[in-house]
Formats: structure tokens, sequence, C-alpha cells
């Protein structure tokens, strides 16, 4: 295995430049890192492109497939390509998921899925969460907004806790079109609001072919992804409170669609 020493190194620079976006989509590459998703990415039976370890981890490497390209680094190098505040030791270039995350504005998903959309959600940590959630609870696709954070942000990748390895996600550039082709499936769609015509989430009768909208952490939802649905629904809170945290609101959504299926 090779063992990289300079932090000038020119396969070193490329993978410091995966901490931002715009290397990333250039490369097509996302950046994992840390015990916990390496070893989700063994267990899912994904080939990372790239691999390192420091010295101390560099035995992680051998759960790797041969067609990984795995390089022992010094301390200093891994401090280079690092993402973390305390790195544990182990990183890894993934190309992008294009089998599971897609850009359309057509569902082309298994009729018989749960589906879940997220409409301008700019937290990578919360839709790292929201990810993990769908994983938990067995939601067959996710739909995000053309305007969601990036999905193979490091934040997304470190919240969602290897979900991403395992959760279908869809980007849509009209969301109002994909739910609007979400019914003519059958789906319900509801828009997790609160207005007028709003009803209780305890008062609807949630089936696997409900489909909640969940909005942006400061505004909520738009008007037209409102109108678009059709179908408003809230989350009852204690007096003098206002509104939940949207990972939170769709952990509550996601755990009845799971209730409806099991």
């Amino acid at each position: 295995m090779e063992y990289i020493s300079s932090r000038t190194n020119p396969l070193i620079v490329r993978m410091a430049k995966l901490s931002d976006k715009k290397y990333r989509d250039e490369e097509k590459l996302f950046v994992a890192e840390g015990i916990k998703l390496f070893e989700e990415i063994v267990n899912c039976g994904i080939t990372p492109e790239y691999a390192f370890a420091t010295e101390k981890n560099a035995h992680l490497l051998g759960k790797l497939s041969e067609r990984t390209k795995c390089y022992t680094v010094s301390e200093s190098v891994y401090e280079k390509i690092s993402c973390e505040k305390a790195p544990q030791g182990v990183f890894c270039a993934i190309k992008y998921l294009d089998n599971f995350h897609k850009s359309d504005t057509i569902y082309s998903g298994p009729l018989s899925s749960s589906v879940f959309c997220l409409s301008s959600l700019r937290d990578p940590g919360n839709l790292g969460t929201v990810m993990r959630t769908a994983r938990a609870f067995g939601i067959g696709t996710l739909i995000l907004s053309s305007d969601c954070t990036d999905l193979y942000s490091p934040k997304t990748v470190r919240a969602s806790m290897g979900a991403l390895f395992a959760v279908r996600a869809l980007r849509t550039p009209d969301l109002a079109a994909t739910l609007r082709d979400l019914q003519s499936k059958g789906y319900s769609t509801y828009a997790a609001a609160l207005d007028s015509s709003a009803v209780t989430l305890s008062s609807l009768a949630v089936t696997p072919k409900t489909c909640f909208v969940v909005g942006n952490e400061g505004h909520g939802l738009s008007d037209e992804i409102i109108s678009s649905c059709g179908n408003t629904v809230y989350i009852p809170m204690a007096d003098g409170c206002e509104s939940l945290n949207a990972s939170v609101a769709a952990s509550l959504l996601m755990w009845e669609l799971f209730k409806s299926e099991n």
C-alpha cells in the first residue's frame, strides 16, 4: 500500500478540494469520513474510488474491494484532506450514487412505496438527519426540491450516519409538477403547514399512499407548494410553541407512515 507523506501530493490536493461543492460536482466524488461511516460503506457494499487512513487505521482498508485505490498517509497529510474537527483517521472518496440519487420531474419509483418530500431545506445537518430517519422508517423515496442543500455536503453525509448509501432520493427541478404527478398516481399529498383548512396529524387516516411535504427551516412552505398539495396537516403542540425543527417534524410524519405499513 502506497504511503503518502507530502501535503502537496497531487492526489492529496484533489481530495482536499472535495470539501467544496464546485469540486465535488466536477469530480463527481464526495467524502465519507470516520469509522462509523467506513463500516457503513463496507456493510452496504459501496466501492470507494479512493481510501486513505493514518497508520493507526491502515488495517481497516483491507475490508474494501480490491478495486479501491488505498493509501496510508501521515497525520499531517490526513489533516489536510479531513473535513472533521476531530478526525478519526479514515477517509473515503466515493463516486456520486447515480443509481440511488437522480434528478427528474417525474416520480418513477415503485407505486407501493412511501414517498416523502422536502422543499427548500437548507441545513445539511437537517437533511442528513431526515435521511437517517427515512432509512429507519422505511421511506421508499425522498423527493427534494432543487434548492435543497447538497446531498453530498460532508455535513449531510455525516448526519445521515450511512443512510445516504441506502435511501433513494430524487431531486426535482419542479416540485409542484412532481406533486401533481404523484397525485395522478394515487398519492394523497399533504403540506405540513398551519392554515384554516389544516387537519391535525392525529386525525388523519395515514396510508402508505400518503405523501407529506416539509418546508424550509425558517419560512416553511411556499404558497405554490401548499396549493399544489391541495391538503394541509399540522402537528399539535403545547401553547406558546410556534414550530418544530424541520427534521423533527419530518420524523414525526415519517413515523406515522411507518405505522401505516406495519
